[in-house]
């Protein structure tokens, strides 16, 4: 490790407040890099060439002077980091005098020197992971490219692993928090501290899970060993987003992806996750993908985005003219479907004689052709229709 000239003055104006003596801070060649004293910058310090080779404390007394050239009375002491000596500081005065502050101004520098690199290896870690999101997931190629490979490589991630995106929106905590701090930045760093202590502490994520902050979203890209579709709903992203919420202190809603069998299918797990997370409400805060009814609704939603919506256009147009004549046929249709086809639990939900109910059906066969309860081509053709007439209704 080389101690940052920048860092090293900092740790010297600040202990220089706290202690009332000048302090040296020396690289391993000896030079001062930070000092109280300007006209020293630079220069070379015998004694602190002496703790460097030999890993010992030097103290240099009055009549010691001649024997270290640009050293001044005082202690100089090895700032040891990892099990290895990265530099020395020096306090002035008389050894007998400063010999315990020196230890202290030891202890304190390399305090900060291990929050420092703690610190920037967290930071260069986030941005890693931001930059393997971006490239998989919100800017996703065709093929795997080198750059994303050396992302990995460096993170030490498993790219043959199945992960599923989890999306958690974070915009109500975000907002509390920058009314509390003020400055976006610091609401980002703030939140990014909590996310990932909470994490640590709690052990929610796996060594091969990523995980990051987005804009007002915390992206997730979490491993799954689990291929059964029958038991896909996990607990323990329920688990994840009760814990992020507890410590964070807000409400937070999250939507849930399929699992994607390689790094080339994490943006249709995103977009399965965003479309997920529009269905949040305050009653369930948490959406997957594999819950019957969203699975469902999305398949349909992506089929009325193709040719699809070419091939119902004239029974569209039909059933339009329908429902601006006879509203209440899209009640009826969403009740019956509501209530899996069930004739009477139907009337008994929309608080109508079931002849009534019957008429209904019987003017929708006549007019569009369609018998729901008789055929399940013709109820998902029905649900298509439906699904047509909310999205109109949102864009008007």
């Amino acid at each position: 490790m080389i101690i940052p000239e920048k860092l090293g003055q900092r740790i010297v104006d600040t202990t220089m407040r706290l202690v009332h003596r000048n302090i040296n801070i020396m690289d391993r060649d000896g030079t001062i890099i930070a000092t109280g004293h300007p006209h020293r910058y630079k220069t070379l310090h015998k004694g602190a060439k002496d703790v460097i080779e030999t890993g010992s404390i030097i103290e240099i007394y009055p009549n010691e002077l001649f024997l270290y050239p640009g050293a001044l009375q005082g202690v100089n002491l090895p700032i040891v980091f990892d099990d290895q000596i990265v530099g020395v500081v020096g306090v002035f005065g008389h050894p007998d005098e400063v010999r315990n502050i020196g230890l202290l101004v030891k202890m304190i520098t390399e305090l900060i020197l291990e929050r420092d690199f703690v610190q920037r290896e967290m930071r260069t870690k986030t941005r890693l992971r931001e930059q393997f999101i971006e490239s998989s997931i919100l800017n996703p190629g065709t093929e795997l490219s080198p750059k994303l490979m050396r992302i990995a490589k460096t993170l030490e991630i498993d790219l043959l692993q199945p992960r599923t995106v989890m999306l958690i929106d974070a915009s109500i905590v975000i907002q509390k928090l920058r009314l509390e701090y003020g400055s976006s930045e610091l609401v980002v760093e703030r939140v990014e501290d909590i996310l990932f202590s909470c994490i640590e502490a709690g052990d929610l994520l796996t060594e091969q899970d990523i995980a990051c902050l987005i804009g007002d979203q915390i992206i997730i890209l979490k491993t799954s060993k689990n291929t059964d579709w029958l038991c896909q709903h996990d607990p323990s992203a329920e688990q994840l987003v009760r814990s992020l919420a507890d410590a964070i202190g807000g409400p937070m809603t999250c939507g849930v992806g399929a699992i994607a069998n390689s790094v080339l299918q994490y943006h249709i797990s995103y977009k399965q996750a965003q479309f997920c997370l529009r269905h949040c409400s305050t009653d369930q805060a948490m959406v997957q993908i594999y819950e019957k009814a969203i699975l469902v609704h999305h398949a349909l939603c992506e089929s009325l985005s193709g040719s699809t919506l070419l091939a119902i256009d004239e029974l569209k147009e039909t059933f339009n003219h329908m429902v601006a004549n006879n509203r209440e046929i899209c009640n009826t249709l969403a009740a019956l479907l509501k209530c899996n086809l069930n004739i009477n639990a139907t009337a008994n939900f929309l608080h109508i004689h079931r002849n009534t109910l019957l008429y209904r059906l019987s003017r929708l066969e006549s007019e569009t052709g369609l018998a729901p309860c008789r055929s399940v081509d013709d109820m998902i053709i029905c649900r298509l229709l439906l699904q047509l007439v909310d999205q109109n209704s949102v864009l008007s």
